[in-house]
């Protein structure tokens, strides 16, 4: 008869080879949970809008600075109806601040700027607060991606961030960004290179003058703007057609959108799809008139 084995007969499992095994297991688990919190998707940022008053930096010599709080505070008040939260910009309107623009969920820019005009290049370059000689960008200098803007009357020459910046030197991509260009020459006739490169991009629209435009009528035509296009909800055509055209002794400044596919786009409600605290950093301010010399002599040194 055969005998039948007992349990305890069993060979046992020596306890080293156990706490192996768990040690095991419990470093893959936490390897696995390490690569999951590194690899999953991240939630896009809260749509926002943003203000970027590089007219109002602290940096900029007093002939080159020209803040306005009233329109400032209009701005916000507009942008608040579809938006949580507003950011701020102005003494950190910066190169590196730039450079990460696109990764901020930025869905509307209000961009207050000084700009110059490339003549041999066909763009137009767009200031920063930061003045030449304040930080090393040779390296961006000498490959295109900076270049240097002088406005007469200012003993400071400033960097200037150009389409090849935008192209190559920024971070992320717009989402269907709305940028409002608040500068002279911003969609003048052959200078569409900025513009251009903010579409390759992502951005869904930009919005400027074909001319020098005046500080106060600057102000005034994009309080009208925002007016329409944010309280009203107005398509970007409606609104863009609702400001008047400004006359001086350069000629005449009006506002156009760029490209024409977005003519019937609307800002959407943010505020309501994502809840979040508004926030605006304010600066004291004051207003000054555009001296149109000063507009007209505005320039850009290009590197070799």
């Amino acid at each position: 008869m055969k005998k039948h084995k007992d349990k305890s007969d069993s060979p046992k499992i020596p306890k080293r080879f156990l706490l192996i095994a768990l040690a095991i297991t419990l470093t893959t688990i936490l390897i696995s949970s390490a690569v999951y919190m590194f690899t999953r998707p991240t939630a896009s940022p809260t749509p926002r809008a943003a203000i970027i008053d590089q007219l109002a930096g602290s940096q900029l010599s007093p002939s080159s600075r020209h803040e306005n709080t009233s329109f400032i505070q209009a701005a916000r008040t507009f942008l608040l109806e579809r938006f949580s939260q507003v950011d701020y910009y102005s003494d950190n309107a910066t190169v590196d601040q730039y450079r990460s623009l696109p990764t901020r969920g930025y869905k509307f820019i209000l961009w207050r700027t000084h700009s110059a005009l490339a003549l041999s290049s066909n763009y137009v370059a767009i200031f920063t607060s930061e003045k030449y000689g304040t930080k090393n960008y040779d390296q961006y200098l000498d490959n295109g991606l900076l270049t240097l803007c002088n406005i007469t009357d200012d003993p400071n020459l400033y960097f200037g961030i150009t389409p090849k910046f935008i192209r190559e030197g920024m971070s992320g991509r717009f989402e269907d960004t709305v940028i409002v260009f608040m500068s002279c020459n911003g969609l003048r006739n052959g200078y569409l290179g900025t513009a251009d490169v903010f579409m390759e991009r992502g951005a869904k629209t930009f919005i400027s003058w074909d001319g020098w435009i005046g500080f106060s009528d600057n102000d005034a035509g994009m309080s009208i703007l925002l007016q329409h296009l944010v309280d009203g909800n107005e398509t970007i055509r409606e609104a863009v057609r609702s400001v008047p055209t400004y006359a001086s002794n350069l000629g005449t400044n009006t506002l156009h959108y760029y490209p024409f596919e977005a003519a019937d786009y609307r800002i959407p409600d943010y505020r309501q799809e994502h809840e979040s605290t508004a926030y605006l950093i304010v600066v004291a301010s004051r207003e000054n008139q555009l001296d149109w010399q000063t507009a007209l002599d505005c320039w850009v040194s290009e590197s070799s």
